[in-house]
């Protein structure tokens, strides 16, 4: 853990013995004076020493952590902004470590400085200063800007040092986000047993305040799923595989009961995916397979637009009417404002197609471009009710073509990346069932992302990044072994540590 440790030796002894000797002093002086407000100043040193000697440790808190952090509007109203606490803190926090770590000339640095992906991440993260620039509304975009920047740091380039360099090992940082996750479950599961289990109009309002709504909590749900059921699969010891099938089952039930149709679909095209690695399909009939469908919508979409418009089925707390209103874009009200969001993003889009209106500024810009005859309950001319509901559509409006281009193919590759690595770890390995998992839990996103779009909360966006990160870890890991054998996977140290 040289990388690790260097952060140690960069901040030195004597600064953390004057630290000790101050909050002594400190706090002397507090107690002395009877001046309890200010008893938080020593408490604030005791987290900077945390801070300093366990960043391991540091990292996993905020781990733990992110799934229970609460808006700072639950605490103080009429701010104008909020942050999600105390999560967004440590990730502010965490930055500086992260440039001392981008400071040293380790190994890891140098291979990861030349990978496509990163390559991508710098221009996609420079297109969207460009268009800061260019911004109807600049301070709002530099927010999102630099927000941006941060969640690269700290959610995508620390876990690959740390997972690279087994200072944290995979397991734990998802057992650790499952710790607080749980908490969050049973929690909401408890709250709708009080006000109705089988209620969905309950189920929208129970994960508050940790979610902002049912959709987020759900896709965070869809991603968990698919790597928690591979945790279950690769586990031999009784208790620990039984543990993750109890984990597994409570995540499916708790998806299920969030009503939220979106998880629902992303968590089938994920099966779906699964499957055809399962069955070994090559790839170009995949491709052709999805050509031809592509090409039977459009021949058949008169058909199909009919049969959309004659669907009335309202969604409700009926399994199989819910899942049937997912076609009505008619008289349910969640579809039809979607499809409002949507045709604002494409307005938009049409006006400023090149540099987009600036990063986050979405739902401040969105209402003049509303369709009178999709507007609905939901809608408002305020900017108060939220974003595009789709990364793609949302990002296309903000920033333009060039930054959705560059997201895409930062998507692209890091599922060619994943697959091209599954397939040269040994089979029926650990490792090789963990890698499909996570890929699949990336499929649950990148296809919610066209329903829905949450990678602006880092705790949805800590398990997407994340992923990614232990993808690229093991690539680092196993970067000198020949591409067209299968890498040596003894008991994955992953999943043991």
């Amino acid at each position: 853990m040289p990388i690790v440790q260097s952060i140690k030796s960069f901040f030195g002894s004597k600064p953390v013995l004057i630290a000790s000797i101050l909050f002594v002093l400190i706090n002397a002086l507090l107690v002395a004076t009877e001046k309890s407000l200010f008893i938080v100043v020593p408490v604030f040193f005791i987290f900077l020493l945390f801070y300093i000697w366990f960043p391991n440790r540091f990292y996993k808190l905020y781990l733990l952590l992110s799934p229970l952090s609460i808006p700072l509007s639950e605490y103080v109203q009429g701010l104008p902004f909020d942050l999600w606490m105390p999560s967004e803190l440590f990730i502010v926090a965490l930055a500086p470590l992260v440039f001392i770590m981008l400071s040293k000339s380790s190994i890891e640095n140098r291979w990861f400085s030349w990978q496509p992906v990163l390559l991508v991440i710098y221009f996609f993260l420079g297109w969207l200063l460009v268009a800061t620039i260019n911004s109807t509304m600049p301070v709002v975009s530099a927010k999102y800007l630099v927000l941006k920047v941060l969640y690269f740091m700290v959610l995508f380039y620390l876990p690959f040092i740390l997972f690279s360099s087994d200072a944290v090992s995979f397991k734990k940082f998802l057992g650790f986000y499952l710790v607080g996750m749980s908490a969050v479950i049973l929690i909401t599961l408890w709250k709708q047993w009080e006000r109705g289990l089988f209620d969905k109009f309950v189920a929208h309002g129970t994960c508050n305040p940790f979610f902002t709504d049912h959709t987020s909590y759900a896709a965070t749900l869809a991603l968990l799923i698919p790597v928690v059921i591979s945790f279950a699969v690769v586990s031999k010891k009784g208790l620990l595989k039984w543990l993750n099938i109890a984990l597994s089952l409570i995540l499916i039930v708790a998806l299920v009961l969030s009503y939220t149709r979106a998880a629902w679909l992303s968590l089938i095209v994920a099966g779906g995916v699964g499957i055809i690695w399962w069955l070994k399909i090559r790839f170009r009939y995949v491709v052709a397979l999805a050509v031809v469908f592509i090409a039977s919508l459009g021949y058949f979409q008169d058909d199909i637009v009919v049969w959309l418009n004659q669907n009335r089925t309202a969604s409700s707390g009926d399994l199989r009417k819910h899942i049937s209103s997912i076609a009505n874009i008619r008289t349910d009200e969640s579809n039809v404002e979607r499809l409002n969001r949507w045709t604002s993003a494409i307005r938009m889009f049409e006006e400023k197609p090149v540099f987009g209106w600036g990063p986050g500024t979405y739902m401040f810009q969105y209402a003049p471009f509303q369709a009178s005859y999709l507007k609905t309950r939901e809608s408002s001319n305020l900017g108060l009710k939220g974003n595009a509901h789709s990364e793609y559509l949302g990002l296309l409006a903000d920033a333009g073509i060039p930054a959705v281009v560059a997201f895409i193919l930062i998507i692209v590759i890091v599922f060619y990346d994943g697959f091209n690595l599954a397939l040269r770890l040994k089979k029926k390995s650990q490792e090789r069932t963990i890698v499909v998992g996570v890929l699949l839990g990336w499929v649950t996103y990148v296809s919610h992302g066209f329903l829905n779009n949450f990678l602006d909360m880092d705790k949805v966006a800590v398990l997407f990044w994340g992923y990614a990160a232990y993808i690229y870890s093991l690539k680092f890991r196993y970067r000198n072994s020949k591409p067209n054998s299968e890498m040596s996977s003894k008991t994955c140290s992953d999943v043991r540590s």
